[in-house]
């Protein structure tokens, strides 16, 4: 099966996280290897495979928001009789873009604030750390856009069911 360029971009929040989870795994691995065979292990696999890890959850989150995968915000709109199911979906969406929002706003605050430390070992800018929460809220802000907008077409259009409060 061929992967092209398109697809990879239009999948990058699934492919930086599959990468990520990757590279976590792998230096645990050869980490945990290198303690039993050698009785020392690599000195900053630690620093290399939570960095790793903070990426993969922060915008493997953003990917599953996007795919619908996050079940507690599935649950809540599937609540109340059918012809509200759609104002409650615009009404989640805008709860999350909100949310997500204000969560982007925060991090930039928390980046600012930790602009001058470094890690501890390899001794990065701690920014390059941070970032994946900026980065991962933000994927949110753009899915739960794309879903507000999506969800009021729904609501409002006409011919279907849903049309308005009921």
């Amino acid at each position: 099966m061929s992967t092209t360029p398109k697809q990879l971009l239009s999948n990058l929040d699934l492919v930086l996280s599959g990468f990520f989870l990757c590279i976590t795994v792998l230096v645990v691995i050869v980490n945990v290897a290198l303690r039993y065979l050698f009785h020392g292990g690599i000195f900053w696999a630690e620093e290399v495979a939570t960095t790793s890890f903070i990426w993969s959850v922060f915008v493997g989150s953003a990917a599953a928001y996007r795919h619908k995968m996050h079940i507690g915000i599935d649950l809540v709109s599937k609540f109340g009789p059918a012809g509200w199911r759609s104002f409650i979906a615009v009404l989640i969406d805008i709860m999350m873009l909100v949310i997500n929002g204000y969560i982007v706003y925060l991090s930039i605050f928390f980046m600012n604030a930790n602009k001058l430390k470094r890690t501890p070992v390899l001794d990065i800018p701690a920014f390059y750390v941070n970032l994946a929460l900026t980065v991962g809220f933000s994927l949110m802000v753009i899915y739960a856009l794309n879903f507000l907008y999506r969800d009021i077409r729904a609501w409002l259009s006409p011919g279907t069911s849903n049309q308005g409060l009921p």
